[in-house]
């Protein structure tokens, strides 16, 4: 199980979702959102992280893809939120010659063409949890690496992933008491859970 703490802001909670065992650490470089950094604050959180785990910028894929942001903050990774096939074909296209790679993260796939898609990872990012299996199981033949957001925290992690089958679990506030500062207890809470650890 692969784990991604995101809406990450600063270099601290970055350093906490590596020590807790996170496999990417997600910054919101452009999409709208309340914990949107500049690519300054992004290059500094990528500075610190080592080499096993990515940073990824996410970014709003209704919108033109700007390659000088994404450059500019150093992200191994651009998610593309609310991805459409064509987003996604483009954005490919754009980032290959850079080895960025793109991820892709929608409510749901169920319109896109049946075929393996070139993608680090795929989210079925969607807040009604019996949704996702359904969603999940639809998604299933299209990535390698298929994933769940919306809606998770440390305390319904684990009923979440007993009805659905995948491969990585996603948060943002799920781990935070406050808006863009991650919880210590509640990050490792939840990375312990994905992990199957004990608390």
């Amino acid at each position: 199980m692969k784990v991604k703490i995101c809406g990450v802001t600063n270099p601290k909670d970055a350093e906490l979702a590596v020590e807790a065992g996170a496999h990417y650490v997600g910054v919101i470089i452009g999409a709208k959102s309340p914990r949107l950094i500049p690519p300054e604050r992004s290059k500094e959180i990528a500075s610190i992280l080592p080499s096993h785990v990515k940073l990824v910028g996410v970014v709003d894929a209704r919108k033109e893809l700007d390659l000088d942001l994404i450059l500019r903050s150093s992200v191994r990774v651009v998610q593309l939120h609310w991805a459409s096939y064509q987003s996604y074909k483009r954005a490919l296209e754009l980032l290959k010659p850079y080895s960025v790679s793109v991820a892709l993260a929608s409510p749901s796939f169920k319109d896109w063409p049946l075929e393996r898609l070139e993608v680090e990872y795929l989210l079925v990012d969607v807040k009604d949890h019996e949704k996702k299996a359904e969603e999940v199981g639809r998604a299933r033949p299209l990535a390698k690496t298929l994933g769940i957001a919306g809606g998770l925290n440390p305390n319904n992690l684990r009923d979440v992933l007993r009805g659905v089958k995948v491969d990585m679990v996603d948060v943002s506030s799920g781990v935070e008491k406050v808006k863009g500062k991650k919880d210590p207890e509640m990050v490792r809470a939840f990375v312990s859970s994905a992990l199957g650890l004990p608390p």
